[in-house]
């Protein structure tokens, strides 16, 4: 039997314990950090790195389309988003084109900053205040 790494066990408990728009959060964090590797990598002409990259934001963006809840109206438009997103990221992966990337870079923050508001109003809420 082989034993688990003992930091893939650290980060798999303490993402087991978060609250979902706390996973949220975190899967914009991971969605940005990869955008950011992605353009180094294309500017530094590390065309396998970028692609690694890329393949991997567009990942994170349809575990966010496939985890919405289709019983609100906003996931539509989310969902719409984030397909959109993920069509950008391919553009630009196939072109390797930073100023793609660049361009989605600030929307995906703005839906990142908007997500951790969100937990920030629920946690108080679910505080009592």
């Amino acid at each position: 039997m082989v034993a688990k790494n003992p930091y893939a066990q650290y980060k798999e408990q303490s993402l087991s314990t978060l609250a979902p728009g706390e996973v949220l959060v975190k899967l914009f964090d991971e969605l940005l950090k990869q955008n950011n590797v992605a353009v180094k990598a294309i500017e530094g002409k590390d065309y396998a790195l970028a692609n690694d990259s890329l393949t991997k934001a567009q990942t994170i963006l349809g575990t966010l389309a496939s985890s919405l809840d289709m019983r609100y109206p906003i996931s539509a438009n989310l969902r719409d988003l984030y397909i959109f997103l993920s069509q950008q990221l391919l553009k630009a992966n196939m072109r390797k084109d930073v100023k793609i990337v660049n361009e989605c870079i600030p929307l995906m923050r703005d839906l990142r900053d908007s997500f951790e508001q969100a937990e920030k109003i629920s946690r108080k809420q679910h505080a009592g205040g």
